[in-house]
């Protein structure tokens, strides 16, 4: 079995991601699900521009629930407190639910792309 490319690492199985740079130098992304055709082909089934739009895509090929996309910073917020901070040391994860009780206060509701370093 090959390995995917690393461009490719952080999308689902069966999805790519394909880059083409434009006339005008910037690039353009496109992403597709390496699918099979009735003959048994490989075939690239294209998915869109947009990565969101591409996973509910790739779900339905695939079968499965769609992924959750997250809006805003609440729903980020939610995913870290059940995903990373326990796996944490009981002291980081005391401090992290204290930072995140402050940054839900004012970000809570932000959408993602609002939000600059």
């Amino acid at each position: 079995m090959a390995f995917k490319t690393p461009a490719n690492r952080d999308l689902p199985s069966r999805m790519i991601r394909r880059t083409r740079k434009r006339k005008n130098g910037q690039p353009w992304i496109g992403y597709y699900y390496d699918g099979r055709d009735e003959q048994g082909k490989r075939k690239e089934i294209p998915l869109g521009s947009d990565l969101n739009e591409a996973k509910l895509k790739w779900a339905k090929f695939e079968y499965k629930n769609p992924p959750i996309i997250a809006r805003n910073m609440g729903e980020v917020f939610d995913r870290y407190e059940e995903r990373i901070i326990p796996g944490k040391k009981p002291r980081t994860q005391q401090d992290n639910l204290k930072e995140l009780k402050q940054l839900r206060k004012c970000f809570d509701k932000a959408p993602i792309d609002a939000i600059t370093p």
